[in-house]
């Protein structure tokens, strides 16, 4: 195996192992305890653990190590982090707590795309609506072109707000469906009050309509929280 996809493979295991609890807060790893369990050398053991340092899941410390970091320091936007916490036993919690950040964020980029959105992009929001409900009452909802239709239209939805930290935030959302999807959380039929919001939105926009965009991007969000985690 080749050093950088050895040393991939030792940061997904060992970033799954610390959020899945199995590696517990206060552990500390030394360099050779990451070489025995995984049969690596020193160099690419050091440059996992490196990684795991820049996300703040260890840190090293005189004496010791490296020492595993509690949940209160980690880059939790981090990619991998929600990736390795939607694996893991707090799904749930992770699941929530990101539909929580995506209610007080996306409703507010569909405003402002509205507002400065140009043509092009309304037109385009509606082709990708329309391509996820054509998809959807087919029963496609789990397919790789739903996703790469919805993981666009939400793009889109980020990047003509005109604001660059909801930009930034696209890459959260991309995570979170590509997930979701990966999981079976949607499912081949999606809940047409969900494929409606879309349209909703996208009219919206399309017809420059900022408070109406706003709403509807709200209403979904709220079907899709219940879809993803349904009342107990």
């Amino acid at each position: 195996m080749a050093a950088p996809v050895l040393h991939q493979a030792m940061v997904e295991n060992l970033g799954q192992a610390i959020v899945d609890g199995e590696i517990e807060p206060g552990t500390a790893i030394t360099l050779d305890d990451v070489m025995a369990r995984f049969d690596a050398s020193r160099s690419v053991s050091r440059e996992a653990v490196r990684v795991l340092e820049t996300l703040g899941m260890v840190a090293m410390k005189r004496r010791i190590g490296n020492v595993v970091l509690p949940r209160s320091n980690w880059r939790v936007m981090d990619p991998r982090v929600i990736r390795w916490r939607l694996a893991g036993p707090t799904r749930k919690v992770e699941l929530d707590s990101l539909m929580q950040l995506r209610s007080g964020i996306e409703p507010v980029a569909a405003r402002l795309s509205a507002a400065a959105a140009s043509a092009e992009v309304g037109r385009r929001l509606v082709e990708l609506s329309d391509v996820m409900t054509r998809l959807g009452t087919a029963g496609r909802g789990d397919s790789e072109e739903f996703l790469d239709a919805d993981l666009e239209f939400h793009r889109l939805l980020m990047t003509s707000s005109g604001n660059d930290h909801f930009v930034t935030f696209s890459e959260t959302l991309r995570v979170l469906l590509t997930e979701r999807n990966r999981l079976g959380l949607l499912g081949g039929y999606p809940n047409p009050k969900a494929m409606a919001g879309h349209h909703a939105i996208a009219a919206a926009i399309a017809a420059r309509n900022p408070r109406q965009a706003e709403a509807a991007c709200r209403e979904l969000i709220d079907v899709v929280h219940i879809e993803v985690l349904p009342p107990e």
